[in-house]
C-alpha cells in the first residue's frame, strides 16, 4: 500500500523555514547598502536609475524568497546579475581611479560581490531548494496560508 503524502499548510512550512534564505536575505540587503555609493559615484542620474532599480529587485525578490516564492528567488537572481554587470568592472578599475576615495569605493564593491556570491549560494542552498519546493506543492494543493 503507498504511503499516503500529507502536505502541510504554507504557513506550517513558513514557520519551520531554514535558516539559509534568511541569511541569504540579511546579506542581500548589506549588498545593496554597500553598493549605493558605488553606484551613485560612477553613473550619472539616468544610468543610476537603472542600477538602482534593479537594487530595488535584489531586495524585494529576497523578500519573495524568504516567503517561499520560487519568482522572488528568479527575481532576486536576475537583479542581482545586472546588477554586477554595471558593477564588476569597478573592482579592479577603482583601483587605477584618480578620485581619492576611488580606493574605498573599490574595496566596498568587492566586498559587495563577495557577499552576493555567499547571499545566491544559500538562496540555492539544498535547504532553500527544499523549502521553496514544499511551499510551491502546499500553494498548488491549495492549503490555507
Amino acid at each position: 500500500m503507498p504511503e499516503e503524502v500529507v502536505v502541510s499548510s504554507v504557513e506550517e512550512i513558513r514557520a519551520g523555514r531554514p535558516p539559509e534564505v534568511g541569511v541569504a536575505r540579511a546579506l542581500l540587503i548589506v549588498v545593496v547598502v554597500l553598493w549605493v555609493p558605488v553606484a551613485g559615484y560612477l553613473y550619472d542620474s539616468t544610468t543610476v536609475g537603472v542600477v538602482v532599480l534593479a537594487m530595488f529587485f535584489v531586495v524585494f525578490g529576497s523578500f519573495g524568497a524568504v516567503k517561499g516564492r520560487q519568482a522572488g528567488r528568479l527575481m532576486t537572481t536576475i537583479a542581482l546579475a545586472v546588477t554586477a554587470l554595471f558593477l564588476l568592472p569597478y573592482c579592479w578599475l577603482g583601483f587605477r581611479d584618480s578620485n581619492p576615495y576611488g580606493f574605498a569605493y573599490a574595496l566596498l564593491d568587492i566586498a559587495a560581490m563577495v557577499l552576493s556570491a555567499i547571499a545566491m549560494s544559500l538562496l540555492y542552498h539544498p535547504n532553500s531548494n527544499r523549502y521553496l519546493h514544499l511551499v510551491t506543492v502546499a500553494r498548488q494543493a491549495g492549503r490555507p496560508g
